[in-house]
């Protein structure tokens, strides 16, 4: 495995999603994600840099839409491989209330695992 590249954090997430691209819509998972990007679990990911638009039902929330670019990719694998199948995305174009309810996601993952101090 490469090195990290990321600027902005990630965390584990098990949310619905469905990528609408041009050929039609795939339903998928959300394995992780992060206000700038995600990887999403899917049996037939779209090509690299191809575009679409992600709708992501994030639990207690509305739908969260997104534009986003597939980063990279994870293809030869089986339902028992980890990682799953997949695509790595970027989001592209997203409303500002998107980006900051995935900050939020993001810093209360992190603040549940700060240790405390009795």
């Amino acid at each position: 495995m490469g090195r990290e590249r990321r600027r902005h954090r990630r965390v584990p997430v098990d949310w619905p999603a469905v990528v609408k691209h041009t050929d039609g819509g795939i339903v998928a998972e959300m394995e992780n994600i992060g206000a700038n990007g995600a990887f999403i679990r899917c049996e037939k990911p779209l090509r690299p840099k191809e575009r679409f638009m992600l709708h992501i039902m994030a639990p207690n929330h509305s739908t969260l839409s997104a534009r986003a670019e597939v980063a990279w990719l994870q293809v030869h694998c089986n339902e028992k491989d980890i990682p799953p199948c997949g695509m790595g995305v970027r989001f592209t174009r997203a409303a500002g209330s998107v980006r900051q309810f995935l900050k939020y996601v993001v810093a209360q993952h992190y603040e549940k695992k700060k240790p405390t101090v009795d």
